[in-house]
């Protein structure tokens, strides 16, 4: 009886824990040259997931093109946004409100814009040596500022999958052009302690896959 009761309570343990596990994907505001982007401009995230916006140029108060979807925000250099977790399976729309317009009225936003497509399908899987593309995350175990690397300069499919050891979705990045040349950095810091498993992933396919350490 003892053992059961104490199984089930790992048990009740583990799974509380893992609601804390939501993926964040990383959408970067403005372009580095002063363009009015979102980058990537449309993602695509699993059922509880959330999407944190951060500043990179410019000013840009954006909305949900219906007005419901999620809060507007208007993220600064110290103060990104982040919303959700997203259950609804199906795409939102947003927009910038100064950067965005409609042709004709009640017709598509154009101009800098942008998609959020909650999917439970699964990721397929692309062949490395196919796609010639290698990362490395370090230094490893780190205790949570790392340094990005790939072997070539990334395009705008290019992104970057943390998940936790038993798969979960824990952070996406875009890879930026940088990351081939001086490296790509980045803050896991509010990661707990443990092994995760980080993968690159060329349109939304597994292209590679390694593991990292975290460190108190």
């Amino acid at each position: 009886m003892k053992i059961s009761t104490r199984f089930f309570g790992m048990v009740s343990l583990l799974l509380a824990s893992l609601t804390g596990y939501a993926a964040t994907v990383v959408v970067q505001v403005g372009g580095a040259d002063g363009s009015n982007v979102f980058s990537p401009q449309n993602v695509t995230i699993r059922p509880g997931d959330q999407v944190r916006w951060e500043w990179v140029s410019g000013f840009h108060p954006s909305v949900a093109d219906d007005g419901v979807s999620f809060a507007a925000f208007n993220v600064s250099a110290n103060a990104p946004a982040t919303r959700g977790p997203f259950t609804a399976l199906g795409t939102i729309t947003y927009h910038c409100q100064p950067h965005a317009f409609q042709a004709t009225p009640g017709g598509p936003w154009q101009g800098m814009i942008g998609s959020i497509t909650v999917s439970n399908a699964p990721l397929a899987t692309l062949d490395s040596k196919a796609a010639g593309v290698g990362l490395s995350l370090y230094p490893n175990p780190s205790k949570g500022m790392v340094m990005l690397t790939v072997n070539q300069k990334p395009g705008a499919e290019y992104k970057l999958r943390l998940s936790n050891i038993i798969g979960r979705e824990v952070r996406t990045f875009t890879l930026r052009p940088e990351a081939a040349t001086n490296g790509m950095p980045l803050n896991l810091s509010d990661l707990p302690a443990g092994m995760y498993v980080y993968s690159l992933l060329l349109h939304d396919k597994v292209v590679a896959t390694k593991r990292l350490v975290l460190q108190n």
